[in-house]
């Protein structure tokens, strides 16, 4: 800050690279919660008068697959020439309370509509990141976000299911799972009040709400965390 390095402002600025990093909250429609895009296209039109051939647009926010070709298809709706904008999606992982640490360290996914912009975004990333960074497609990196925290409540499920059926057993979960971890190849977590934190309980709906029919165990795991924190 005291550097003029870093500032802050109510309305984007003109600049080469643009990353969009805004929320994007459930909504309950007919019983099914559905992820809201609304602050995603209110973010993206506000750089309709900014961008310039050459430019760079990152979404960074948790989005459905598509999300990054869908702010890509706002743009040239609003008149941009999107043949001459780099587009491409790369999912935050900072833990709150160590972000400035994490967005250093960490490694990226990176992922764009096309090769060449999956290379631009790399190289961006790749000058602040000491971690590595992995290329992909947009969809994949989309995916990837969605894919590490519903993996995180499966398996947070699976502990927490355990603890309900050991109540009726009479039998000490915490003791039973330490037994088993003493497998090679178990890892089961410590059972808990459902799961913490703004993402974990959030991104595996994103999943259940574009494929009902296929997410069964995912949607299973969010009903049994959500009934732990009942």
């Amino acid at each position: 800050v005291k550097s003029g390095k870093l500032s802050a402002c109510t309305k984007p600025k003109p600049s080469d690279i643009y990353i969009i990093c805004v929320p994007t909250p459930l909504k309950k429609i007919d019983e099914q919660l559905v992820p809201q895009l609304s602050y995603v296209d209110a973010a993206t039109r506000s750089l309709k008068t900014l961008l310039k051939p050459n430019d760079l647009v990152i979404l960074e926010s948790t989005s459905p697959v598509g999300t990054t070709k869908f702010i890509s298809e706002v743009l040239e709706e609003e008149g941009v020439d999107i043949s001459k904008i780099s587009f491409a999606y790369c999912p935050e992982r900072v833990l709150p309370g160590s972000i400035i640490k994490e967005l250093t360290t960490n490694d990226r996914v990176v992922g764009g509509l096309n090769n060449e912009s999956t290379e631009i975004a790399a190289s961006f990333y790749k000058t602040f990141v000491k971690g590595n960074v992995y290329k992909t497609n947009a969809e994949t990196a989309e995916m990837c976000k969605l894919t590490e925290n519903s993996f995180r409540d499966v398996n947070i499920a699976f502990a927490n299911e355990l603890s309900i059926i050991c109540d009726d057993e009479d039998i000490n979960v915490n003791e039973l799972i330490m037994l088993a971890n003493k497998h090679p190849r178990v890892d089961i977590l410590e059972p808990g009040p459902g799961v913490g934190g703004h993402c974990i309980a959030i991104d595996p709906w994103f999943i259940v709400s574009k494929h009902k029919s296929k997410a069964k165990l995912i949607e299973s795991a969010r009903e049994v965390n959500i009934n732990k924190e009942d």
